[in-house]
């Protein structure tokens, strides 16, 4: 069983939800948009973006649209950061490059 103390773990997927609208809100108020132009960028009207606001459940590619909109795509990089190299696949790595030692030509 895998534990984790981050404080997102305490929370429900409903609260998650609403946690992300009330952030999507601050990032969008932070620029001067209004949910009416924020609803016109991409493809929804005002009332689906308050709704998304207000911690209602979207679709992942109207989330990606209001990144795009709000440019913060770049946030996707915090929560999806490529894994990197395990150290036991580093250790097979670097067993691999010992054993290829090259070949002497006997002659």
């Amino acid at each position: 069983m895998r534990v984790n103390f981050h404080p997102w773990y305490e929370l429900s997927e409903k609260q998650i939800i609403a946690e992300i609208g009330k952030r999507l809100k601050g990032f969008r108020l932070n620029q001067n948009i209004t949910q009416q132009e924020l609803g016109d960028m991409v493809g929804k009207g005002p009332d689906e973006i308050s709704r998304i606001e207000n911690g209602k459940a979207f679709t992942m590619i109207t989330f990606l649209r209001i990144l795009r909109a709000l440019n913060k795509l770049e946030y996707l990089d915090k929560i999806l950061e490529p894994p990197g190299i395990s150290p036991i696949q580093l250790m097979k790595i670097e067993e691999k490059k010992c054993r290829r030692a090259s070949k002497k030509n006997k002659r």
